[in-house]
């Protein structure tokens, strides 16, 4: 890639170029995981959906390796690489309603806090499934499958999918939907829903359908428990999800918070997030069973989902510190006395205060799509536990420690509640036997559509559709995984 291919690809384009030394480059580059120190070559950020076609093309023709960089929300940093090309999506924001189709268009430069305000500001009260965090991306989110709080009540993120704009592997910009008639539309519409970001092609603009919630406002809210009382709360929380209505949604929460008591120190603790999609009578009614289990606090309100996404959706960012995650998928009566020990033991041995873990409850509306009938495969589990193990930039040397307990903290879950996946948008760059663990049985006609729509393999990453990428089985022995995004040539 010479200077004089750089300044053509720059007189092409209405967008620009960032180039390292550029003075928003060092901007550019931050993602949510300050341990991801890649340095790409070049980044696009295009201003029209032209400049994506510009940018993959130069990518292509210079035989360079390129990534998509939606809302920097890549676990493994897969939205960057090293002198490679970035398209970096976030000028490429254009959102608009259809009130008779009830579904909202946007441009995927957006983040999900960018749709919830435009759905504030239509004043209709309707709401698109969207991501718990707001400055992450639709795209990556939803080519993952994509969970909400309000998934039990409408699905996954991708059912509500409608349309796509995509710029494919041949270079072309694409619109298919869900009335695609050709095999190979319709092959990568099914694929692009659960089987994972950066695979199939670069999607410029999603079409998406919103709901009415069932009541104006929502029962949210945290309720905070002693880490001694985890084996109560889990052996209540482990039966009561199996009866509470699809409205009902009880996110998990595993770490420090202040002491009530004095601020100055910290106390370990297990919560739960509530959120009601109905009336605030029932919801409380439906909490009783929990309130009773002795908190530490509780902060229970009534909002919007959109008020309440921008109130308690950026707790779990990493920002500048380092991180590393894993994640499982745990099927019913998953939360057992087991999971509780070792919980308990490991959040008592975690090297670094500021580590935490989470997850999702799932259930309901999700269940009502038959595994093979998107990518996303694993819809009858019920519980999506997340570890981020977070240490200071700034201590490298603490490196090891960290991961080395988020490993072996979830190979002792995975075992005590016996998982049966992990969630490809917590991917796992250390994960044995990660085709079957993010894709289970849809692995296969997963990789049949990769070579049929992708056949030079373009769309490659380490842990991509066909990327022959293993990591050992444990014990843990290589961290290498974690400072690269490209599969290591073989000598």
């Amino acid at each position: 890639m010479t200077n004089t291919a750089i300044n053509e690809l720059i007189r092409q384009l209405s967008g620009y170029v960032l180039q390292p030394g550029d003075p928003n480059y060092e901007s550019a580059i931050a993602i949510d995981n300050g341990r991801i120190q890649l340095r790409p070559r070049l980044i696009i950020r295009p201003l029209v959906v032209e400049d994506v076609l510009t940018g993959y093309n130069f990518a292509v023709a210079n035989n360079l390796p390129f990534n998509i960089k939606g809302g920097g929300h890549s676990a493994a940093g897969y939205c960057l690489n090293d002198n490679g090309v970035v398209i970096d999506m976030r000028h490429l924001n254009k959102i608009s309603f259809n009130k008779k189709k009830e579904s909202i268009t946007a441009q995927m430069g957006v983040i999900w806090k960018d749709l919830y305000q435009f759905m504030l500001d239509t004043g209709t009260g309707l709401i698109p499934v969207g991501g718990g965090c707001p400055t992450v991306a639709p795209p990556g989110f939803m080519q993952g499958g994509g969970y909400s709080f309000v998934s039990r009540s409408y699905g996954m993120s991708v059912d509500s999918l409608l349309a796509i704009q995509i710029v494919t592997p041949d270079g072309q910009l694409r619109h298919i939907d869900t009335e695609s008639s050709s095999k190979e539309d319709q092959d990568i519409f099914w694929a692009i829903r659960g089987g994972g970001g950066g695979n199939w092609g670069i999607i410029v603009e999603m079409e998406m359908r919103v709901h009415k919630p069932f009541s104006e406002k929502m029962l949210v809210g945290q309720i905070r428990y002693p880490l001694e009382s985890v084996e109560d709360v889990l052996g209540y929380y482990n039966e009561w999800v199996e009866t509470i209505p699809n409205a009902m949604t009880a996110y998990g929460f595993i770490g420090n918070q202040p002491d009530p008591l004095d601020a100055t120190k910290n106390v370990k603790t297990i919560g739960l997030t509530p959120v009601f999609n109905g009336e605030w009578a029932e919801g409380m009614d439906l909490l009783k069973g929990l309130l009773k289990i002795a908190p530490i606090n509780t902060d229970l309100r009534n909002m919007t989902l959109p008020e309440w996404e921008f109130y308690n959706g950026y707790i779990t960012l990493v920002g500048s510190r380092s991180a590393y995650m894993r994640s499982l998928i745990i099927p019913k009566g998953g939360m057992n006395n087991k999971v509780a020990k070792v919980i308990k033991e490991y959040m008592d041995m975690a090297p670094s205060p500021a580590s935490f873990a989470v997850w999702t409850l799932i259930g309901g509306a999700i269940e009502e799509k038959a595994p093979d009938e998107t990518a996303y495969f694993f819809r009858q589990a019920r519980f999506i536990p997340e570890v981020k193990s977070i240490w200071d930039q700034d201590k490298p040397g603490d490196t090891l420690a960290n991961v080395e307990w988020a490993y072996s903290f979830f190979e002792a879950w995975r075992v005590a509640g016996n998982a049966v996946g992990a969630y490809v948008n917590y991917i796992d760059p250390l994960l044995h036997d990660w085709p079957k663990m993010y894709y289970g049985d849809n692995y296969e006609r997963l990789l049949k559509i990769k070579k049929d729509v992708d056949p030079k393999n373009l769309f490659n990453f380490q842990q991509s559709v066909g990327s022959p990428f293993n990591p050992p089985p444990p014990p843990l022995t290589d961290l290498s995984p974690l400072n690269r995004t490209q599969v290591v040539p073989k000598v």
